[in-house]
């Protein structure tokens, strides 16, 4: 049966008199983000009889309990879309809000007085003692106690991510606390530091975040081989060191994926309004894997992940010309080693990892496609998408923020309908309608019987030849296809 986060708030609402919802409070990020007007998918409560009520609340949700243990003891009520997150309470809320990490979090409502609709949360209900309403009317995150970050290093690089995500300033004595304990966050279990790094990337603000990182040094922590990248020339076609261009990237792509054009004096460049207005005014076509938007939004936070680390391959495959001019040859396979590895390392999701790594491999491959100013060839679209398959989108995204970040937006706006012409043919490509029939009909079986050669890499090449036949045009229906098969087995007869 299913159960969301509303059947889960109507659930306690009906049973708060039960003797397991006694001394149980709402806690946390649901409560600050039900003040701010923010949708959540999330509950926690921190119960004096947490495993009391964990199990209470399974039962009431026909759902299973999940021990997570941790720092702090988490049992976890899965949903459909969320979870409600149930933690000890130990010495009464007032002692339970002490231990928290920011004020904006450190605020709670009882579960017997919760309304009908958290976004009608009375600001009189809720339990504050660290002037957490006021820092979320000055819209800025405060540690609650001076050792609050000291108590879990992790704390420091949730500072960031919250003032990413929330658009809060974080105010100067606690940056002085994430600067201070950030070299601690090695010593934090690796799939708590990369659980934060992917809340990040999925912020809108992603960029702001490692901007912090950066000034506070937790980047260093994060991510050192960035700062290998630091003083390593790209002359003459970069304006920036390889650190500086992947940092301007990772804002541009902040720029390209957002919903509406960027406003105020934090965009990027005075020019970025109008780069996404000749981005996106006019409506792309369908991709092979749906809407465009629709496509981006399932992968933005792992596109924004591989614009920042996209040429870290570079410091260590730079060649200097006998003319000063920089090369960096390979340097997307090596960047794709070392971003493998260091998402490993914070266990990341592997089908993240390899997703990363297949956009740093094949980064330049959207400017390579095709000679400047010519459309590619039906063979060379063919070649594209079934090297990077539905991730044909995201590189093409990677290339235009890449490209603004190497010439400037300043160069690039005269010509920007021509890159966004470019990467539309490329991403937006669909195979004729034959070639899909084709794919369908002609087998390794059916080029088996055609040919009479023996199993083995040949039938592969000899179907692979006929797609990009077929993507081409030349060939249109089965027998074509199957003839086709024999003209290459007859070749690779006369080859032996």
């Amino acid at each position: 049966m299913a159960q969301t986060l509303g059947d889960a708030l109507d659930t306690i609402r009906t049973a708060r008199s039960d003797d397991a919802f006694a001394d149980a409070y709402l806690v946390g990020g649901a409560v600050r983000d039900a003040l701010l007007g923010r949708a959540t998918s999330e509950l926690d409560v921190a119960s004096a009889r947490p495993v009391e009520l964990a199990g209470r609340l399974a039962e009431l949700l026909d759902r299973s309990v999940v021990a997570l243990g941790g720092p702090y003891e988490l049992r976890r009520v899965p949903l459909d879309g969320g979870w409600i997150d149930v933690t000890p309470m130990a010495g009464g809320i007032e002692a339970d809000l002490g231990r928290r990490d920011f004020t904006v979090n450190a605020l709670a409502v009882p579960l017997w007085d919760l309304p009908d609709d958290l976004g009608r949360l009375d600001r009189g209900a809720v339990v504050d003692r660290h002037g957490g309403l006021d820092d979320l009317d000055r819209q800025v995150i405060r540690q609650v106690s001076d050792g609050a970050l000291a108590a879990d290093p992790l704390r420091a690089l949730r500072a960031v991510r919250l003032s990413a995500v929330l658009d809060f300033a974080i105010e100067e004595e606690t940056e002085r606390a994430v600067a201070a304990t950030g070299p601690e966050l090695a010593e934090v279990a690796a799939e708590r530091v990369g659980g934060e790094l992917a809340l990040l990337f999925a912020s809108e603000r992603s960029a702001r975040g490692v901007r912090l990182l950066e000034r506070t040094g937790l980047l260093e922590v994060c991510f050192p081989e960035l700062l290998d990248g630091r003083g390593v020339s790209q002359r003459p076609h970069h304006t920036w060191d390889v650190l500086e261009h992947q940092l301007v990237s990772l804002e541009w792509m902040d720029v390209l994926l957002a919903g509406a054009p960027p406003t105020g004096e934090e965009a990027v460049d005075e020019r970025a309004a109008a780069i996404w207005h000749l981005t996106w005014d006019e409506p792309w076509p369908a991709t092979r894997w749906g809407a465009v938007r629709d496509h981006l939004g399932r992968h933005a936070g792992v596109l924004r992940l591989a614009t920042l680390l996209h040429d870290i391959g570079k410091p260590s495959t730079r060649t200097v010309e006998a003319d000063g001019r920089t090369r960096f040859f390979g340097h997307g396979p090596r960047g794709a080693e070392l971003a493998a590895a260091r998402l490993r390392a914070w266990r990341f999701p592997e089908r993240t990892i390899e997703r990363v790594a297949l956009l740093l491999e094949q980064h330049l491959r959207p400017g390579q496609v095709s000679a400047p100013g010519e459309a590619p060839s039906a063979r060379a679209l063919h070649r594209f998408h079934e090297r990077l398959g539905d991730a044909t989108l995201d590189v093409c995204l990677l290339f235009l923020a890449d490209s603004l970040a190497t010439a400037g937006a300043a160069a690039l706006l005269p010509r920007w309908p021509a890159y966004v012409a470019h990467v539309q043919r490329i991403a937006c490509w669909h195979p004729p309608a034959a070639a899909q029939a084709i794919a369908r009909l002609v087998d390794g079986h059916a080029v088996l019987e055609a040919t009479e050669l023996a199993p083995g890499p040949a039938i592969g090449a000899i179907l692979e030849r006929i797609a990009e036949a077929a993507a081409a045009g030349e060939v249109t229906d089965e027998a074509g296809a199957l003839e086709l098969a024999r003209t290459l087995s007859d070749e690779l007869t006369s080859e032996r």
